[in-house]
């Protein structure tokens, strides 16, 4: 690690999100200190069960990086199911991985000063918190809630200079979107803005980064949409 080198706190990094955000940073030499619920796969990765049972917090690792200059969720859960199907403890384990998580290890941060004064965060949300989509409960009632929380945050952290947003990825070019859509639902994305595919992994890296870099000087409370218009501009 180079002395005064920006720092980001990427949670969710071996995700396929979380390692386009990575590779994005570091080509433009951050140091991308990655955080794991298992174990981490390199020296620049944090073990850090946050919603583990009594799980002790790796402030030894995390203090050993002085502060960050901006932090990114990434991580989160999904799942398929509806009201017909409610199964309660399946939709607290997704409340928990995707809202509560986050507020868990912000208040962690804050409290033990680990943030530079001012710091950028990102949250990776979905256009599904704007948007219904069948069998999507548990994860749209936790992407919706993602709304109140950056707002209700990035009011909060004002006193201190720190900003924050989210990007809304929509459905993105990667193999789990090839794998749980069928080719007409694929179609049906495609086909429905004049750019003729999917918006992909730099597309939301590259939002990301914005959000995180010191050009990014006055936005905060934000949802950026990264669907190639998907949500918003219909070809009809």
């Amino acid at each position: 690690m180079i002395k005064n080198k920006r720092k980001l706190l990427l949670f969710g990094a071996s995700g396929s999100i979380g390692s386009a955000i990575a590779g994005k940073f570091a080509s433009h030499s951050w140091d991308v200190i990655g955080v794991t619920r298992g174990q981490p796969s390199s020296s620049a990765s944090i073990s850090w069960n946050l919603l583990g049972k009594d799980a002790p917090v790796p402030l030894e690792s995390l203090r050993h990086y002085e502060t960050f200059d901006a932090v990114c969720w990434a991580q989160g859960q999904n799942c398929n199911d509806s009201i017909y199907h409610f199964d309660e403890q399946l939709h607290r384990d997704v409340y928990e991985a995707n809202v509560i998580y986050i507020l868990k290890s912000l208040s962690i941060l804050l409290d033990n000063n680990l943030l530079q004064k001012p710091a950028k965060l990102c949250v990776i949300s979905s256009i599904w918190q704007n948007l219904s989509r069948q069998k999507k409960l548990s994860y749209g009632v936790s992407k919706a809630a993602i709304q109140g929380l950056v707002l209700s945050i990035a009011n909060d952290i004002g006193i201190d200079g720190h900003l924050i947003n989210a990007v809304l990825p929509g459905a993105l070019d990667t193999p789990m979107t090839h794998k749980n859509l069928t080719k007409e639902q694929m179609d049906v994305v495609v086909n429905s803005t004049q750019f003729g595919r999917l918006a992909n992994l730099d597309d939301v890296a590259n939002a990301a980064y914005f959000l995180c870099s010191p050009e990014n000087t006055g936005v905060t409370g934000q949802f950026i949409k990264v669907d190639l218009g998907y949500s918003d501009v219909r070809l009809i």
